[in-house]
């Protein structure tokens, strides 16, 4: 915040508590305190920053300790390597045009200044000999070690970030907001963006911890199903045995019986996979629903980010309340079939084929 910025402030807050003089009422407002605000103010204008000092002003890339290696001219302007070799080629090319008697590059030329247009006569080998600017490498490691900070501003207060937690509104507000919208004196309770935090991520870790509760509860029936799928498998396999030793006694007179039987057995087994198909279908469906939930809450945890982190929280809930039924339990037991193959007068089977044998499912 500059100084004008702090003057035109503080005389907002005089002429509210010359108001509250006059009127015999007690505010309280938030406490003014234009250090701590000009210190969170310094993440205004990063972006201004880095594109001036951070920035080649020819590519508009960033700066890097590479291709891009800022370097400084005698006029004491600075460029990346880049953009002065390539200025250096141009320049090279142009002069072949001139004259025939350069058949091959020149070895130096003169290139100049783009910002005071200050020339130089330098070779290839000079340009990379060029000292670098210090100081923007030093800047450019310090920005990559401490990172961009992601600052959320006032929507109706601009270039104001929100600093501060409106209790009853439920919103982050800015300093403006503060002795403007938001004032103790009408009702609004005012915190630190800090202490809101605090005070009210116990509320999304416990949404947290519900939602890592079912998703250990899903994954538990995740290992049931996978198991009960094992178990109709080898149901299938003991069934086609079973049948087939029976009916390789009589082939000849029973191949279309065995063929009802077989069709009748699969027809079961299909509507068993089915329904173990969409228990699975819900299980994985649960399971990509609440990964969303959590990474958005845990994302907006992380961030600080109080002006999402609500609405998400809100969903989660949502979520968390309209958990589908889903007949599975821990117990693979729970999805096992029983299966008995009656072979009935074997022996005068040949005279009554029309109706021999029969299948049997048993679902518990």
């Amino acid at each position: 915040m500059t100084t004008e910025e702090d003057r035109k402030l503080a005389e907002k807050l005089k002429q509210f508590e010359m108001k509250d003089e006059s009127a015999n009422t007690e505010r309280h407002l938030v406490p003014f305190e234009p250090a701590d605000q000009r210190k969170r103010n310094l993440v205004l204008d990063e972006e201004r920053f880095e594109d001036t000092f951070l920035k080649c002003l020819i590519c508009r890339e960033n700066y890097d300790d590479d291709e891009k290696v800022p370097k400084m001219l005698p006029c004491h302007h600075t460029f990346c390597l880049d953009c002065l070799n390539q200025m250096f080629r141009v320049e090279g090319e142009f002069r072949q045009t001139l004259t025939s008697a350069f058949r091959a590059m020149p070895v130096a030329v003169k290139i100049s200044c783009p910002t005071c247009r200050e020339g130089i006569i330098a070779s290839a080998l000079e340009i990379k000999k060029l000292p670098n600017d210090h100081t923007v490498l030093e800047l450019v490691a310090f920005i990559k070690q401490i990172g961009k900070a992601k600052v959320a501003y006032c929507s109706k207060h601009q270039l104001q970030p929100l600093n501060f937690f409106c209790e009853p509104c439920m919103q982050p507000v800015c300093c403006d907001c503060t002795v403007l919208d938001h004032k103790e004196s009408t009702g609004h309770e005012v915190i630190n963006v800090d202490e809101a935090m605090k005070k009210y991520s116990p509320a999304i870790d416990k949404t947290l911890g519900e939602i890592d509760s079912e998703k250990k509860s899903l994954e538990e029936k995740r290992h049931a199903l996978e198991k009960a799928f094992d178990n109709v498998e080898q149901i299938q396999r003991e069934l086609a045995v079973q049948i087939r030793q029976t009916f390789d006694r009589i082939r000849d007179s029973v191949d279309e019986r065995e063929r009802e039987l077989f069709d009748l057995s699969e027809r079961e087994i299909d509507r068993k996979r089915t329904m173990l198909r969409d228990c699975m279908k819900l299980v994985t469906t649960r399971e990509n629903e609440l990964k969303q939930q959590s990474a958005k809450l845990t994302q907006t945890k992380d961030h600080k980010d109080l002006v999402n982190m609500f609405d998400f929280n809100k969903a989660a809930r949502d979520c968390l309340q309209s958990k589908p039924d889903i007949p599975v339990s821990k117990s693979s037991e729970d999805f096992a079939v029983s299966f008995q193959f009656n072979s009935r007068q074997e022996n005068g089977i040949r005279s009554t084929i029309a109706n021999f044998g029969d299948v049997t499912f048993k679902f518990d």
